[in-house]
Parts: structure tokens; C-alpha cells; sequence
């Protein structure tokens, strides 16, 4: 469970400090108590942490013959439930995972 944002369509004061802001409270989060606003992301941002998979997966996130033991994935980990509305808006990014 994770707490919402309530930004509205607001100009964040600092681009960077809003990513990280929204990285920190939606990552691993399955239920979102209040609004999910996905807004102003630049392009080229990593949107993964909105979605982890399950399975195996090499260390350092490279593909096959990277050289890189496998490790273990936590089970899916992706929203599934919002209790406020959704907001994705003003974005760069060219999709979300």
C-alpha cells in the first residue's frame, strides 16, 4: 500500500526531485490510497519501477551472455488496485511499462 499524489496538472519545481518523488512512492506498490498522477515525465525516464516481473532475470540487466549470474525476481509486483483516479498527463516519455 502507498500514498497518492494530489499534484493536479501543477509544474513540478524541480523535474528531477518529481521523478525520484514518483519512483519512490510507486515502486513495489500494488494498491495506491488516492490518486496515481503519472505527469511531466521527461523523456528517456525509466518507467520499470511501475512494473517488476517475475522470474529470472541476469544481474545488472543485461541480456544473455552478459557474463552475469541469474538471480531471483520478487513475484509481480504491479498496481493493481487505485483508490483515487488516474492521471497521466504532460509526459515525454514515449510509453510506460
Amino acid at each position: 500500500v502507498c500514498t497518492g499524489t494530489d499534484m493536479k496538472l501543477l509544474h513540478p519545481s524541480s523535474p528531477e526531485s518529481h521523478y525520484e518523488t514518483l519512483r519512490h512512492l510507486y515502486q513495489g506498490c500494488q494498491v495506491v490510497q488516492g490518486n496515481l498522477e503519472l505527469t511531466y515525465l521527461p523523456a528517456g525516464a525509466d518507467t520499470a519501477f511501475l512494473k517488476v516481473r517475475s522470474g529470472k532475470t541476469p544481474r545488472g540487466g543485461e541480456g544473455q551472455g552478459s557474463g552475469q549470474p541469474l538471480t531471483r525476481v520478487p513475484p509481480s509486483q504491479d498496481i493493481k488496485e487505485v483508490q483515487g483516479y488516474v492521471l497521466i498527463a504532460e509526459n515525454q516519455v514515449s510509453g510506460l511499462e
